[in-house]
């Protein structure tokens, strides 16, 4: 017997013990507003890479999930109202005992099990991670916001970063010599560094071409598109580096 169907029984006995007996908590199930309600319909345009996914499999006789309902929703609450939260952060919940092929696919044995799935990679499970402290808002959040402090390294190589910024306040005349500085700096560099540190050359050149509007709008359009929901999920990863690396010519550092 596979272990969600003996979780599911249990579920079961306990409802029938306690039946007439009180709630004990609110129903999981409820709508949550800014929390995303997952099925097997919604799930891969609802995680998708695009940004980071908090993810609550519950089920709607577990205890533990009736009594967490208020935390997630105080979560939910506070990832709207910041700004910088809202655009790079989802919630999202799914009942992993109505769609069992959910929770089987990531390895959900219990509930609720969270399961956070990181900006930049499709989901799977090599790539998400489960969430083992506790469940409470505020920790959901320190968690969240500790994620996010650590996007500014992704595909970034610090020591070109300082070259990106030179890029920018470089006169026109000058740009072509720090484009040489990058390329052998890059020259140095070896697998995924070496990888990434192509794209700073390669953003630097097109910025030449296009003007230096070209920063600016190049992120916003792959932000856009990667929030959209609609890339496929191979070029996920590479529209999240190219963006990632665009930061470093931008504003990201004040941030």
């Amino acid at each position: 017997m596979r272990p969600l169907l003996i979780v599911a029984l249990m579920g079961v006995l306990a409802l029938t013990a306690h039946a007439g007996g009180g709630g004990g908590g609110d129903d999981p199930t409820e709508k949550l507003e800014n929390v995303h309600d997952l099925t097997p319909d919604n799930f891969e345009k609802v995680v998708n890479g695009a940004k980071h996914v908090l993810v609550e499999f519950y089920a709607p006789w577990c205890g533990h999930c009736k009594r967490m309902v208020p935390e997630y929703k105080k979560l939910g609450e506070l990832v709207s109202s910041d700004p910088k939260l809202k655009n790079r952060v989802v919630v999202a919940k799914v009942n992993a005992d109505a769609h069992r092929s959910l929770g089987d696919r990531f390895d959900v044995r219990g509930f609720p099990t969270i399961k956070f799935f990181p900006a930049g990679k499709a989901p799977s499970k090599e790539t998400m991670q489960d969430y083992n402290q506790a469940r409470t808002a505020t920790a959901f959040l320190e968690f969240l916001k500790e994620k996010m402090a650590a996007d500014k390294g992704f595909a970034r190589v610090e020591a070109l970063d300082a070259l990106a910024k030179e890029f920018v306040s470089a006169a026109d005349d000058a740009k072509a010599k720090v484009i040489a500085d990058t390329e052998a700096a890059v020259a140095e560099l070896e697998g995924e560094a070496k990888d990434n540190g192509a794209l700073y050359v390669s953003i630097m050149k097109k910025a030449v071409e296009k003007g230096a509007e070209y920063l600016t709008k190049e992120k916003a359009r792959l932000e856009k598109m990667l929030s959209g929901g609609s890339v496929n999920a191979a070029k996920v990863d590479e529209m999240s580096r190219k963006s990632s690396v665009l930061g470093a010519f931008g504003d990201d550092d004040d941030e």
